[in-house]
């Protein structure tokens, strides 16, 4: 009977201290941290950057002789344009700066309403590809 009750009151205070050590999270008195976005400066600083000794073009003078050329792409940010293909891209093919984002990559395919780009994997020989939709398109920048 003293074992038993013994084991009774140690079960007890392991639970009184473990309910004590715990504190329940209070998630309206925390401001929220939510960090803002790059400011117009710091993307077009980027943009330069990716886009340096490569000229801008519009989407209309965009032909199939263009396919195979590397280009930037600077896009509002839109949803998964990856399509089916859910693996990471390559290093380097996007970059996410708040609202929006820039895709380098070489053109695989155009169409009237969207762009097809591509970027190989370091390693492996294959390619991810992105389409950017013609509505979400800001600018291009197309190498010679």
């Amino acid at each position: 009977m003293k074992i038993e009750y013994r084991t009774l009151c140690l079960a007890a205070a392991i639970t009184l201290v473990t309910i004590a050590s715990c504190k329940p999270r209070n998630n309206e008195s925390r401001p929220s941290q939510q960090a803002p976005g790059p400011g117009p400066a710091e993307i077009a600083a980027v943009r330069d950057a990716m886009t340096r000794g490569i000229q801008e073009v519009a989407f209309d003078s965009l032909a199939a002789a263009h396919v195979g050329k590397q280009c930037v792409v600077t896009a509002r940010q839109a949803g998964d344009g990856a399509g089916g293909d859910h693996a990471p891209p390559p290093l380097g093919m996007v970059r996410k700066l708040g609202q929006t984002t820039l895709y380098k990559g070489e053109i695989q395919e155009l169409s009237p309403d969207r762009l097809k780009i591509r970027a190989p994997y370091p390693t492996s020989g294959r390619y991810k590809t992105i389409e950017v939709p013609r509505s979400d398109i800001e600018s291009i920048y197309l190498a010679q």
